[in-house]
């Protein structure tokens, strides 16, 4: 099934079916029961178990109209949230077909969005109660807010994204080295409380922002990560690049991770969307540490395959030098160029690549010579 049918699939299951109706009275009347008591549980509303649908009906539409609960949904509402909300704010309701449930599934599980599916198109509105509960705040008042609690996650998200695990007092403080209006560790608790609603890339654990790579359970990769970082100083490069690790996709386009791409390219495929999943992947795998046996095994998966020795011999340098100069958690940021630790060194770290190892690749003969040096056959060696 190709990705457009997919979410036109999605936004059909959430949708009403029917007319298009703007109140929101109206809407959660059509609303089934086991979607009423979904909301109601979200708002932890009182006595929610023992409600009739009509009495949750009821109780959601007091609830969900009070500017307060209005203001507090709208505060944490993400970027491309709230560029769907100011649209939807403009007009009683708007028709769009290529919407996808990331865009508004934060929205209608605060009961703020209703969607319909009517004559094979959806429409997606915000109740009219909704507008006026918004229309009724300090607007001035409740942007400067939003946009305080919006850099403050970015700081956070971008701590959490560049360092794996950051304290908290290192966030404030390199918060407030690049911002004017400080962040005091009241401010920092009481942003916390706000999102908890909705779902992060992130944790906070005894007084540390942690990755969700890791987990609530996952005590030893934490212990090896803050003992591999020890002592080490933080990469910390000025407000825009910094708050550019905000997001989770985002990694530094070098020269290093372009000569790659060229070689493979140039010599080895010439699908270039293709190249550039693999160079992203490999980049991912250099930034977690990946040893290069899991960094070749991205080329087999795609089929991409090493026709000659020399080819093998001239893209082990190339990712070497793309490790060499990647950002990575247990260097606090920095790469192991920056902090002396490259490849060329041979340092002891297990997990650096050193230059004279070479990688296996699918193409070498079992009884060839094995190509990571030991003078073995492939097939009594990495063969096995």
């Amino acid at each position: 099934m190709d990705f457009a049918k997919k979410v036109g699939e999605l936004n059909i299951q959430h949708a009403i079916k029917g007319e298009v109706t703007t109140k929101l009275k109206d809407n959660l009347q059509v609303l089934t029961k086991e979607r009423l008591s979904l909301l109601a549980s979200r708002y932890e509303l009182p006595g929610r178990s023992k409600m009739k649908k009509q009495d949750l009906a009821d109780a959601l539409y007091q609830h969900i109209k009070d500017v307060n609960v209005v203001r507090a949904a709208l505060l944490i509402a993400k970027t491309e949230e709230w560029k769907l909300i100011d649209r939807l704010l403009k007009a009683p309701y708007v028709q769009d077909d290529t919407m996808y449930p990331g865009m508004y599934l934060f929205l209608m599980e605060k009961g703020l969005l209703y969607s319909f599916y009517k004559e094979e198109k959806m429409y997606f509105l915000i109740p009219e109660e909704i507008k006026e509960a918004y229309r009724s705040m300090p607007l001035e008042a409740f942007l400067e807010d939003r946009d305080r609690l919006q850099l403050i996650l970015q700081y956070i998200n971008a701590s959490a994204n560049l360092y794996g695990i950051c304290p908290q007092d290192k966030v404030i403080e390199i918060f407030n080295s690049q911002n004017k209006c400080q962040l005091t560790e009241t401010e920092f608790y009481s942003v916390y409380v706000k999102i908890l609603g909705r779902a992060q890339t992130w944790y906070l654990k005894h007084g540390d922002v942690i990755d969700e790579y890791f987990g609530y359970d996952n005590k030893d990769e934490k212990v090896a990560l803050l003992e591999g970082a020890k002592d080490k100083p933080y990469y910390i490069p000025d407000k825009q690049e910094f708050l550019n690790y905000a997001e989770s996709d985002y990694f530094e386009k070098t020269p290093q991770l372009d000569n790659l791409y060229t070689y493979i390219l140039q010599h080895l495929c010439r699908d270039k969307l293709l190249v550039e999943s693999l160079v992203d992947d490999i980049q991912l795998a250099c930034s977690m540490e990946e040893p290069i046996a899991a960094i070749m095994d991205e080329f087999e998966r795609r089929n991409i395959r090493f026709n000659t020795k020399e080819q093998l011999q001239a893209i082990v340098p190339l990712i070497i030098d793309v490790y060499n100069h990647t950002r990575i958690w247990s260097n606090r940021g920095h790469t192991p160029a920056e902090l002396g630790s490259s490849s060329s060194q041979k340092t002891n770290n297990n997990n650096v690549i050193y230059l004279d190892q070479q990688a296996v690749s699918v193409k070498v003969g079992r009884n060839e010579p094995c190509p990571c040096g030991s003078g073995k056959k492939y097939k009594k060696c990495c063969g096995q």
